[in-house]
């Protein structure tokens, strides 16, 4: 399913974070069978552009025409480890199915409250999925519209999803010949040096996968061909779907050790700490 989607503005998120009551302390357990330490972070590299233009590789004319390029400014900040993997271990993923059954586990206590509304029944109203946690007793949600806010780019552009390398896919000709100049799939070493710099920028920076970059999947492959034509993808949707996947991983397999983003995610837990306790 390819679509565009229009996210809320980081103004209006902006004002909801800067409005909304200090929650309630939540003591929250893990999620999952790993301990904290069992976990892998896979921390951003800074990309110098300046260096590659001088070597004869510019390649920043990709990003910038995504609008990323505050985010590659953000990579030079600090890393919080810790902070990262004691939201994680914590996380689970919040959607329309959780939020059904928190309502029907509330009739049960209370039969008196079927036919409600979530209002009705004291809950906030579900407006999409979330990963949901927190970090020193403090409730800490992370949306696709949150990470848009904090790389500051809007969550808009083409999206494709459930491909699940399916060899059948009409993307595999369409990728292969964005990649390769040819319809039928290369090898690694096949790729110009530039396309290689870009795939490994994906892997360490917006799409975090553990092994090496010589086999991507096909939603890697998809999403590259998006940066090498310049099309605008929606990479916030991108990120927050590759986060859910990870989380789910990380919660079904006691022996995955998780890849995922610790810079963006540990500003937007900085900021929201600080917000509530103005």
């Amino acid at each position: 399913m390819q679509e565009t989607a229009q996210g809320t503005s980081s103004q209006e998120i902006a004002q909801g974070m800067s409005t909304q009551e200090a929650p309630a302390y939540e003591i929250k357990g893990r999620t999952m069978s790993l301990e904290e330490w069992d976990l892998t972070v896979q921390v951003e590299s800074p990309v110098d552009f300046t260096s590659l233009s001088y070597h004869g590789y510019n390649i920043k004319e990709y990003y910038e025409s995504l609008d990323l390029m505050y985010y590659f400014n953000m990579l030079n900040g600090p890393t919080y480890m810790s902070l990262v993997r004691h939201f994680w271990v914590r996380a689970h993923v919040y959607e329309r199915k959780a939020a059904k059954k928190e309502m029907d586990e509330n009739v049960l206590i209370d039969p008196t409250l079927a036919g409600k509304t979530r209002e009705e029944m004291g809950f906030e109203p579900f407006i999409g999925t979330e990963i949901r946690s927190s970090v020193m007793g403090i409730p800490v949600y992370i949306s696709q519209d949150i990470i848009a806010f904090v790389i500051r780019r809007a969550s808009e552009g083409s999206f494709k999803d459930e491909l699940d390398n399916n060899k059948k896919s009409p993307w595999n000709e369409i990728v292969n010949q964005t990649m390769f100049d040819n319809k039928k799939k290369g090898a690694y070493s096949d790729l110009s040096m530039e396309k290689k710099m870009l795939l490994k920028i994906q892997n360490e920076n917006l799409l975090p996968k553990g092994g090496g970059s010589d086999q991507p999947s096909l939603e890697h492959r998809v999403f590259l061909h998006y940066f090498i034509l310049k099309e605008k993808a929606n990479v916030p949707k991108y990120i927050f779907k590759h986060m859910i996947k990870t989380l789910r991983e990380s919660c079904n397999s006691p022996i995955f050790r998780f890849f995922i983003f610790n810079y963006f995610m540990c500003v937007y837990l900085c900021l929201h700490v600080i917000i509530i306790y103005l």
